[in-house]
């Protein structure tokens, strides 16, 4: 088994670094930790990932191919949540959505949608798995603040053989560093971690 195939995948969605949801990144890690696991935050803003042309050439080839795999490290991405025991996201609100970067490289994921709508062999062969994600919005209210990201996370995450469980949300998580003087948001995710990893292991 490779190294990806030990380790928990987090996926930190945010296009600015240091801010609260990579702090949540960093927190999910510690609780993986914790729980007897090992995790790598991946942060989508390191990554080159063209949008999605809307040609439906993925829809015509054989494999279900994207034309723009070898242009971007879209592919080095789906590698990761294809072979990774666990997968979590840490990504921040904005405007009731998830980030255009992260939005981006979903659509990308269009050709694994095409390949399960065709019954691909390799596609139906993928294993079940649970996703996980923590969500943080600087906005204090919003009775559907998450359910944007909540089902494009869950529709996304369908076509690699994952479910995504109720995710964490954590509102007023603002201006830098709310999250790490929050005590009780910060344990919340700490234990969304350990609870993860005990849940991918069937120990909880």
């Amino acid at each position: 088994m490779n190294e990806t195939g030990q380790q928990a995948i987090i996926f930190a969605a945010s296009h600015r670094a240091g801010g609260n949801s990579d702090h949540a990144a960093m927190l999910l890690a510690e609780g993986v930790a914790q729980a007897g696991g090992s995790a790598r935050i991946v942060a989508l803003r390191k990554y080159h990932v063209l949008p999605c042309l809307a040609c439906h050439a993925c829809a015509k080839d054989e494999q279900s191919r994207c034309v723009l795999r070898d242009r971007d490290q879209a592919e080095e991405l789906f590698s990761l949540v294809l072979e990774a025991p666990l997968v979590l996201f840490a990504s921040p609100i904005y405007f009731y959505a998830l980030p255009s970067r992260l939005k981006t490289w979903i659509d990308r994921g269009q050709r694994f949608w095409e390949a399960r709508r065709k019954g691909e062999a390799w596609s139906l062969a993928l294993p079940e798995r649970k996703a996980h994600a923590t969500l943080v919005a600087g906005q204090p209210s919003g009775q559907k603040l998450f359910e944007g990201a909540r089902l494009t996370l869950k529709y996304f995450l369908i076509n690699f053989g994952h479910t995504l469980e109720a995710p964490l949300e954590l509102r007023a998580q603002d201006a830098l560093g709310d999250l790490n003087n929050d005590h009780a948001a910060a344990q919340s995710v700490l234990a969304q971690g350990r609870a993860a990893w005990l849940s991918r292991q069937g120990m909880d």
